[in-house]
């Protein structure tokens, strides 16, 4: 079954209206091409225009040089959306594995779902091709609001069309389940074998059946945990029988883009949030801390970056308490924006009310700002106290606890010396545990192993 790939109608008009001139003016915004996104920068450059993506090479950040060549390794990574804005880490991750000689093909089960410019760089510093999955075009062909087990063999049905023509040799996924369940279903139409990171959602909700995440992880080569927590839930429902296939590998992320900034470079008394503006972000407490440490006489300012359907009941909040001086709500920012924000702010607290599903992205936040020289304030939840030493290298919080919070940050605000001390501890943590250099280096020797397996068994 040959899959063609159009733009989702329901897409149409969101991509469009963010797109720049050039790419919004085509005559059609539901061009189909059969030919996935690939390096022929004009069949690409014509895909992305029809889908509503811009490939735009010129002025992107030059691809890292292969710095171990070897016998080309040709890896399927399937994701639920690609690239995925609170998922950098994915990217860093495949951009990592191209650098070490591994040819990455990109099967997204959904379009991008951040900013068009983030989309744009992203794509453009990739060498192999992606493919997108559009689902509603295949509602059209598989009846309405498909049940999703039909709507998952379609998917694997998909991938499995292309990956013989691509010789691709084995398929990784992430998330726990979604894409790791089609690429469980292409292995039975294909035979390739496949490997999946462990993170998100299927792996502890209460309603997740843990029989089927069991029997993906005896049917995988390996399976990535990200946090030693993750490893250890997976041994619990999983069978200690499998723990030779449980492989901690930690998030990792570029350090040469997240340069370090000395204290100098730093506001003496600036907050930075970050996050959807939602009630689970934990904002509303972090603006009733900001109230408490103004009426204590300090002058700590808060800045929130995002979007959400709570923005005007944080607006009414910050109005209320007469905060106006002292709190802005940003809206959304390009992850280079936001970049040069955590440089310049003091400390950054993310007070979220979280469920497990949340932890990479918060995670991925916490990182980033560890290793530019930014404190962070986290709440205390399994798998981040992995990353913050509590009154090492930050500080953990009870969530829904603003007194706390403020307490916090009022000791970092008040002590620079102890910020620097914090800022150093952390950097040298990213430095020493969550290098995508390194880290990318374990899962390119996995994927090298398990491919070399497989040529010899064939």
């Amino acid at each position: 079954m040959k899959l063609q790939r159009s733009v989702p109608r329901s897409s149409q008009g969101d991509l469009r209206s963010s797109l720049p001139a050039r790419v919004g003016n085509h005559d059609s915004a539901t061009h189909r091409s059969k030919r996935p996104l690939g390096r022929n920068q004009s069949q690409a450059n014509a895909q992305a225009i029809g889908a509503g993506l811009a490939l735009v090479k010129p002025g992107a950040a030059t691809p890292k040089p292969i710095t171990n060549p070897a016998p080309v390794r040709r890896i399927g990574y399937v994701l639920d959306r690609f690239p995925r804005a609170s998922h950098d880490f994915v990217l860093q991750e495949i951009l990592e594995l191209q650098s070490r000689g591994i040819e990455v093909h990109v099967f997204s089960l959904g379009l991008p779902d951040g900013r068009i410019d983030d989309t744009t760089a992203a794509l453009a510093r990739l060498r192999g091709p992606v493919s997108y999955f559009l689902a509603e075009e295949e509602d059209d062909a598989i009846g309405t609001e498909a049940p999703a087990s039909q709507m998952m063999s379609t998917q694997a049905c998909w991938i499995a069309n292309q990956i013989t023509s691509a010789r691709i040799e084995h398929l990784h996924a992430h998330l726990a389940a979604g894409p790791s369940d089609v690429i469980k279903e292409v292995r039975r139409l294909t035979g390739v074998p496949y490997s999946f990171t462990a993170h998100s959602e299927g792996l502890y909700e209460e309603e997740a059946d843990f029989r089927v995440l069991r029997e993906k992880v005896e049917e995988a080569k390996f399976v990535v945990a990200m946090t030693e927590f993750d490893r250890g839930h997976l041994l619990r429902v999983c069978g200690a029988d499998v723990g030779e296939k449980i492989q901690s590998i930690h998030m990792g992320i570029d350090l040469d883009e997240c340069r370090f900034s000395a204290a100098e470079c730093h506001d003496s008394d600036s907050v930075l949030a970050v996050g959807p503006l939602v009630e689970k972000s934990g904002f509303a407490d972090l603006i009733d801390a900001i109230a408490m440490l103004r009426d204590r006489g300090h002058s700590a300012r808060l800045t929130i970056v995002g979007e959400g359907e709570l923005e005007q009941d944080l607006r009414a909040q910050v109005q209320r308490y007469g905060l106006g001086d002292r709190v802005t709500l940003l809206g959304g920012r390009s992850r280079h924006e936001l970049g040069i924000l955590m440089r310049v702010h003091t400390v950054m607290a993310q007070p979220w009310v979280a469920d497990e599903r949340d932890r990479d992205v918060l995670a991925n936040l916490v990182l980033e700002a560890m290793a530019v020289g930014l404190v962070v304030i986290s709440i205390d939840l399994p798998g981040l106290c992995e990353l913050v030493d509590d009154g090492m290298n930050g500080r953990l919080i009870r969530p829904r606890d603003p007194l706390w919070l403020a307490g916090a940050l009022e000791t970092l605000l008040d002590n620079p010396g102890l910020r620097q001390r914090m800022a150093l501890h952390a950097r040298a943590q990213v430095e020493r545990r969550y290098a995508a250099a390194s880290n990318a280096s374990d899962l390119a020797r996995l994927f090298n192993e398990t491919v070399i397996e497989n040529r010899i068994a064939t």
